[in-house]
């Protein structure tokens, strides 16, 4: 058996395995216990087994005593933004993200449509063995609402940072690849409500992905052809949960997922200047976006909780994680590819998209992984590595002046991973084979 994961990110693993109906009841329970309240909202990706865990978590929460809506298959940032919405107690999010098809998670959401943190994870572990008994007559409803993609579209398109009229002025003709996941309507949906002739790739609800569901270039072969045929203007790509989001643009291609954020902080900025807050792994293509606008980058551990958490705090109008994940705050506090897309097509609208790429410096970035469960030896890593700005926040990230690598234990996988940057990818691989030699002496 692969072990089960609960941590920041969820409570993950393989379905049958670890992830059973049981297993679902008991957590779900935990966390109705801990967190409180009464009104949640409960939605799924695409999955074929995620509508047999829905149905778990349902049960457990009205065993628990609150009140459900049953809003369907959404990409996980509508969850969030519909809890916000309509002014619920949490929620519980049915996916594993872009983890391969046997696995499934669920995603617990707190009041004001944020996800939990650590502190929240103890308490819910603290409730792990109890129980919450109500009589048959205490038991509250279920109630199916089918508007919230339309709900959270409407929110996006009415945010005057969005150029509708433009973008609907241009009529842009635009790729999407949804690889049969929970955003298989509502980016489609998104796309025609803005003016543009919209070719479909992988938008079925199967939940049987085509090709590997990260959503990189090596992985986006189709849509990739498309644009470097000059058959789109643009080309997007999500996960199967829809939080994250690459970009492609017209005869150049997809771009790596590393730029997603830095153009959407753009377009932001030019509307109205603030800090930026992003994770230790992004990409220093942000630095060079906030050097054109003279404002400041803030660097968290990974995980959407801490860049949210730190955006709130300092009032950051922008931020996300490298991965393609972009955060709006004025518009959905958490990683959001429909809120992604309106930016850049926003931009695109109002300036020429190849240009402000080609003015981007170029990175060579790489990330490995390995498999490791033990602990980081975080001394002879420093020792190791001299001259550099040390951060032990999240395993360990080591700054130089133009270059850093960054080891950490992964939060849903008994993996290391390690990212690594540089001008040149020679550099990259002096780094990454260094951090391997200290790790795996052997």
């Amino acid at each position: 058996m692969s072990p089960l994961l609960f941590s920041v990110s969820g409570l993950r693993g393989i379905v049958g395995e670890d992830i059973t109906p049981e297993i679902v009841i008991k957590y779900s329970r935990a966390f109705a216990m801990a967190n409180g309240g009464v009104k949640y909202i409960v939605g799924q990706d695409t999955r074929p087994h995620s509508t047999m865990l829905k149905y778990s978590v349902i049960a457990s929460l009205l065993a628990s005593g609150k009140s459900v809506i049953d809003i369907g298959v959404v990409p996980t940032p509508t969850l969030l933004f519909f809890v916000r919405e309509k002014h619920a107690d949490g929620g519980i999010m049915i996916t594993a993200s872009h983890n391969p098809i046997e696995w499934n998670a669920l995603k617990f959401v707190k009041k004001g449509g944020v996800f939990t943190t650590g502190k929240d994870i103890e308490q819910i572990k603290d409730c792990l063995d109890g129980y919450l008994s109500i009589r048959w007559n205490e038991i509250k409803t279920v109630h199916q609402n089918i508007q919230a993609v339309k709900d959270h579209i409407d929110r996006i398109l009415a945010h005057p940072f969005i150029n509708v009229d433009e973008i609907r002025r241009k009529r842009f003709k635009v790729a999407c690849d949804c690889v049969n996941g929970a955003a298989y309507r509502a980016i489609p949906e998104l796309l025609r409500r803005l003016n543009c002739e919209v070719i479909e790739l992988n938008c079925e609800p199967s939940g049987i992905f085509p090709h590997n569901p990260e959503p990189r270039k090596e992985n986006l072969k189709e849509l990739d052809k498309i644009l470097q045929d000059g058959q789109a203007d643009i080309g997007f790509a999500t996960d199967p949960d829809g939080d994250r989001l690459v970009i492609g643009l017209k005869s150049t291609g997809i771009l790596s997922e590393e730029y997603t954020v830095p153009l959407a902080s753009y377009y932001v900025l030019k509307k109205k200047k603030g800090h930026i807050v992003v994770n230790l792994s992004t990409s220093m293509l942000i630095e060079k976006i906030a050097s054109m606008f003279k404002v400041k980058v803030h660097r968290t551990p990974v995980g959407e909780a801490n860049v949210v958490e730190k955006m709130v705090q300092i009032g950051a109008l922008i931020g996300g994680e490298g991965n393609g994940g972009v955060i709006f705050s004025e518009i959905n506090p958490t990683r959001d590819s429909l809120t992604g897309i309106a930016l850049v097509l926003s931009l695109a609208a109002e300036e020429n998209l190849e240009e402000i790429y080609s003015i981007l410096p170029e990175y060579s970035l790489k990330k490995e992984r390995l498999e490791f469960t033990g602990n980081l030896p975080l001394e002879k890593i420093k020792k190791e590595f001299k001259g550099a700005h040390y951060d032990e926040r999240d395993g360990i990230y080591i700054r130089f002046r133009r270059k850093w690598i960054h080891i950490r234990k992964s939060n849903t996988e008994p993996i290391l991973r390690i990212y690594a940057e540089a001008p040149e990818p020679k550099e990259v691989e002096e780094l990454i084979q260094k951090a391997r030699e200290i790790i795996l002496p052997n």
